[in-house]
């Protein structure tokens, strides 16, 4: 199993915004009204970096399909504040705003909310870093992601064929929730590409305690990139033989037991697969 500095970055509301999170998602609009954008991108650690014009000023951003918000970097907090955990389960306090224009290629996205703040730590280890790209943009467009390929259309189109495997998701809080199946058994999961692992569980769950009796894991010591800044963890690492997403079965999963809000397969999961997060019917389709 490869041990690398890993992020785990998606935002949890925990102050008085999470009543309207909801609401806030929906703010905003895409121009034009009909839209289609190719384009290649890069990754860290895995999670996919995306070139986003931010009041013309392009900027590197993290796609995060488990942040609640958008997070945009500034130097200090701008708008009213308050505070918000990260998936490790820190606090950090950011201030909220309305963001005029992110724009990539020739999709715009118009007044949109999102977060602010000093990603220290983050900011550091992505060139020309800009922030987050959070549900308020992810929601208002489809997403056909060639992981292998590295490459991405955007568009408020449908683009996957019949070879596409649906997967049933929930929201919470907009986030993409679905069950995978070990040894028989459903497990509430969150869809994190915030997060470049590929299947991580909190450590003092039962499913972690279940998989430490069955399979052999051992101790590790990283450093991990998450809200607050960097952070050293004590870890198990191991390989899980068979989980089940839907009706296909991903082999040999590297799984990470830790210090996590929630379990989560991480971007790393899908590694080898296209995924279309399709906003029309409010699904997630893959296919090798």
């Amino acid at each position: 199993m490869k041990i690398f500095k890993m992020l785990i970055f998606s935002l949890i509301v925990i102050n008085t915004l999470s009543c309207s999170i909801s609401k806030n998602q929906t703010k905003g609009e895409v121009i034009p009204e009909n839209f289609y954008y190719k384009t290649e991108f890069e990754t860290m650690k895995s999670v996919m970096i995306l070139p986003f014009e931010i009041n013309g000023i392009t900027k590197n951003f993290l796609f995060d399909t488990g942040a609640d918000y958008s997070l945009i970097q500034r130097d200090s907090i701008l708008g009213e504040s308050g505070n918000f955990a990260g998936a490790s389960k820190r606090e950090m306090s950011l201030g909220n705003e309305i963001l005029n224009s992110m724009k990539i290629g020739n999709v715009e996205f118009k007044n949109t909310v999102a977060l602010n703040g000093d990603v220290i730590g983050l900011k550091e280890q992505i060139p020309n870093f800009g922030g987050i790209i959070g549900q308020p943009i992810i929601s208002k467009a489809n997403w056909l992601i060639d992981y292998p390929k590295k490459s991405l259309i955007i568009s408020n189109k449908n683009l996957a064929d019949k070879s596409f495997e649906a997967i049933k998701i929930m929201r919470k809080g907009g986030a993409p929730y679905t069950y995978i199946s070990i040894d028989g058994i459903k497990y509430k999961v969150v869809i994190d590409f915030g997060s470049s692992s590929e299947f991580n569980l909190p450590i003092e769950s039962k499913l972690a305690k279940k998989l430490l009796e069955k399979y052999e894991f051992t101790d590790n010591e990283r450093d991990r990139y998450t809200l607050g800044g960097l952070q050293k963890i004590k870890e198990k690492v191991g390989i899980v033989s068979q989980i089940k997403l839907g009706n296909i079965e991903f082999h040999n999963v590297n799984t990470t037991l830790n210090i996590s809000s929630q379990p989560r397969i991480g971007i790393g999961f899908f590694k080898e697969y296209q995924i279309y997060i399709d906003n029309i019917d409010n699904s997630y389709k893959i296919k090798k």
